[in-house]
């Protein structure tokens, strides 16, 4: 279908259909219209979209370096893709070992609360992706390209520690509608930055100095940036959030 017809095409009746289907939920019941305007009316909740809306760029960079890489250094797509592999590599430790242990002891060591290590771990993550980008971009030979990723991938949690965040500060009867909101936001992420990334290599593919082929990435690099920028301006009152979560 998608040679057929477009990808964007199909793309874009996949997210009509996600839209009619939500459609009630945000346009029909009032109730949670009202739910979702009264939580967005929270300074930290519009702080924290930025971060949402980035996140989508982490696979649709990934795609683009496989290219950029076989386009840029000759590098094989199949040598490329390994670089999918490094990142789950990268995941798995982190998530399933590293910050766990780290967190637990911080926690239980220091009683720091949840979401001030929650804020911490965004503005973390979003900063290790936008140097990563960066260095992706400014790699000099192929052989620096794992390093990028590595820092890239570093910061892949961002997503989660967003959404654990966010929780905090959301009454646990909106949570239902904020996420689904967040689902939409996030597609229609999708729907223009995968394009975007593409039809910004192609305009960097006309630049006869090899340099400027890095572009999306120094462009993702400036998106991260500016969502790191934004989560600095998120703050955790002293207060326990209204959200029902427990330590």
């Amino acid at each position: 279908l998608g040679d057929r017809y477009g990808r964007r095409k199909i793309m874009a009746l996949a997210l009509l259909g996600v839209v009619a289907s939500l459609s009630e939920l945000f346009i029909v019941k009032t109730s949670a219209l009202t739910r979702l305007l009264e939580t967005f009316s929270n300074p930290n909740t519009i702080f924290a979209i930025p971060v949402f809306l980035v996140g989508i760029l982490r696979y649709a960079t990934l795609s683009m370096l496989i290219q950029y890489a076989h386009v840029r250094f000759q590098l094989k797509i199949s040598t490329g893709a390994t670089f999918y592999t490094e990142t789950a590599i990268v995941n798995i430790f982190l998530f399933l070992f590293l910050i766990p242990q780290v967190t637990a002891y911080i926690r239980e060591r220091y009683k720091i609360r949840p979401q001030v290590i929650d804020l911490f771990l965004v503005r973390m993550s979003v900063s290790l992706m936008c140097i990563g980008a960066l260095a992706i971009g400014l790699a000099s030979s192929s052989k620096l390209l794992p390093l990028g990723v590595f820092i890239f991938a570093s910061g892949f949690g961002s997503r989660v520690s967003a959404l654990s965040l966010v929780s905090y500060w959301i009454p646990a009867s909106s949570k239902a509608t904020i996420y689904a909101a967040i689902t939409v936001l996030e597609s229609l992420g999708h729907a223009v930055g995968d394009p975007g990334m593409q039809h910004i290599f192609a305009a960097a593919l006309k630049f006869k100095n090899v340099f400027w082929l890095a572009l999306p990435f120094f462009v993702v690099s400036g998106c991260y940036f500016l969502a790191a920028l934004s989560a600095s301006c998120i703050r955790v009152e002293n207060e326990e959030g209204k959200g029902d979560r427990e330590d």
